[in-house]
C-alpha cells in the first residue's frame, strides 16, 4: 500500500520543481543511497532485466563525459560501474524525448562491450521511446509485457516504464519498497496542475509559444495550395475561430470533418494515452503543439447521429495524432515538415473515405455536391 502522506509530498515535489525528471531522479538515488538492501535490489533488478551481473557495481547519479573528439557532452541519469568499468546508463525521462539525435548510440558506446542501456519513461510514452530508440539505433527491439529489448553488437539495450522499475525492487521478502511504491505513484499524477516555477516569468517561454503560434499559421495557410497542388481530394478547407490565438482549419471530406493546426489542449496531451479519450491511438508518437484531430465536443448543427458514425469512421482511419516538429531545424524546414506530414494525413483520411462505398449509404458523385458547415467548434475553445 501507498503512503498517502509521502505520496502526495513527492508529487508536490516533482510538479513544483523546475525539472520534474531531475527532480525524480534526485529523490531515487537519495532513497538508493539511504537505504543499503534498496541499492541491493535496484542492481538485481537491473540484472534481471539486461541479463548483467551487477551485484558488486556502484551507483552513480548524472555521472558527466565529454567526448574528447566531438566535444558533446553526456549527462548519464544513473551510471552503474564496477571497478570504474561502465557496465550500465540508466537514462530516464518523464514527458521528454531523447534529447538528441544521437544520444542512445552516444550512450551505448560508452559502455563495456557486453554493456546495457536501460531507457525509462512513463508508461504513456513506452512505445514512443521504444520507436525512437529502435530508430537511432538500427536495432530490432522486441516487445514483452509493456517493456522492450533488443541488442546493439553484444550490448543489450531495454525500455520499460518508471512503474515496471519502481514496482520491480523487491525486498528480502519479495515485496516492493514502499517509499518506491510512493514515487511511482507521483510520478502517474505529475501531469496534474504544476505549480509555476520562474519560467513562467521567463521571456523565452512566452517567445515559443508566440514562435508555434506563427508556424501553426503559415502550415494552416499554405495547407489548401498544397493538397491541391498535390492533387489531395477534399471538399473544403475553412479557418476555424480562434485563428488569431489557436489557428486550425477544419477540412471537409465527404461529409467527414477534422481539424489541423495548434492546440495548446493537446500540446499538453499524451499522443494514444489509453486514459485519455480523446489522445488519439498514434502511442508511438511524442507530444507537439500541432495536431491533426477530429471534433470531440456535441454537434450543434447537424444530426448527431450521423455525425457520431462519421467520426467513429474517422476514428477508424486513425484520424486524431500529432504533427512532429524537427528539432534544431530552422523556420522554413519546421513549416515544410509540418506541411508534408499534413498532406501525407489528410491524403490517406481521404483516399480511405473516397473508396469506402458504405460512406452516407451513398455514391460517393452524391456526397460531394455540397459541404455542410461546420459541425462544432475548433478543440481549443
Amino acid at each position: 500500500m501507498v503512503d498517502a502522506p509521502a505520496h502526495e509530498a513527492l508529487r508536490y515535489l516533482i510538479r513544483s520543481s523546475g525539472s520534474p525528471e531531475v527532480s525524480t531522479n534526485n529523490v531515487l538515488k537519495a532513497l538508493l543511497d539511504a537505504h543499503p538492501e534498496m541499492r541491493c535490489a535496484f542492481l538485481a533488478f537491473l540484472g534481471s532485466v539486461t541479463g548483467l551481473s551487477l551485484d558488486d557495481c556502484v551507483v552513480e547519479r548524472e555521472a558527466y563525459e565529454q567526448d574528447p573528439v566531438t566535444g558533446k557532452k553526456s549527462y548519464r541519469d544513473f551510471l552503474v560501474t564496477s571497478k570504474g568499468s561502465p557496465r550500465c546508463i540508466v537514462e530516464t525521462k518523464v514527458d521528454s524525448a531523447l534529447t538528441s539525435e544521437d544520444q542512445a548510440p552516444r550512450y551505448l558506446e560508452q559502455l563495456d562491450a557486453d554493456g546495457s542501456l536501460v531507457l525509462v519513461t512513463r508508461e504513456p510514452l513506452v512505445d514512443a521511446l521504444a520507436v525512437q530508440v529502435r530508430e537511432q539505433l538500427g536495432v530490432r527491439l522486441s516487445s514483452s509485457t509493456g517493456s522492450y529489448t533488443g541488442h546493439a553488437d553484444t550490448r543489450t539495450v531495454v525500455v520499460l516504464s518508471w512503474s515496471q522499475l519502481l514496482n520491480g525492487v523487491l525486498d528480502r521478502s519479495g515485496r516492493p519498497f514502499t517509499e518506491l511504491l510512493a514515487l511511482d505513484a507521483a510520478l502517474v499524477g505529475v501531469s496534474d496542475f504544476v505549480p509555476f516555477t520562474a519560467s513562467v516569468q521567463d521571456v523565452a517561454t512566452g517567445r515559443m509559444v508566440q514562435q508555434v503560434v506563427s508556424i501553426a499559421r503559415d502550415l494552416c495557410d499554405k495547407l489548401k495550395t498544397r493538397l491541391d497542388e498535390e492533387e489531395v481530394r477534399y471538399d473544403s478547407l475553412t479557418r476555424s475561430r480562434g485563428w488569431d490565438t489557436d489557428p486550425t482549419v477544419t477540412i471537409t471530406v465527404l461529409h467527414h470533418q477534422f481539424w489541423v493546426g495548434y492546440s495548446p489542449d493537446y500540446w499538453a496531451t499524451v499522443p494514444g494515452d489509453p486514459r485519455d479519450d480523446s489522445a488519439g491511438f498514434a502511442s508511438a508518437s511524442f507530444p507537439s503543439p500541432v495536431w491533426a484531430g477530429r471534433f470531440y465536443t456535441r454537434p450543434t448543427r447537424a444530426d448527431r447521429a450521423v455525425v457520431s458514425a462519421r467520426r467513429e469512421r474517422l476514428d477508424a482511419l486513425g484520424v486524431t495524432r500529432p504533427l512532429g516538429i524537427p528539432l534544431g531545424a530552422p523556420r522554413d524546414a519546421v513549416v515544410e515538415s509540418l506541411l508534408e506530414q499534413a498532406v501525407a494525413h489528410v491524403r490517406v483520411i481521404s483516399e480511405a473515405l473516397h473508396e469506402d462505398p458504405s460512406v452516407m449509404g451513398v455514391p460517393t458523385s452524391a456526397v460531394s455536391e455540397g459541404v455542410e458547415a461546420p459541425e462544432s467548434d475548433p478543440p481549443s475553445e
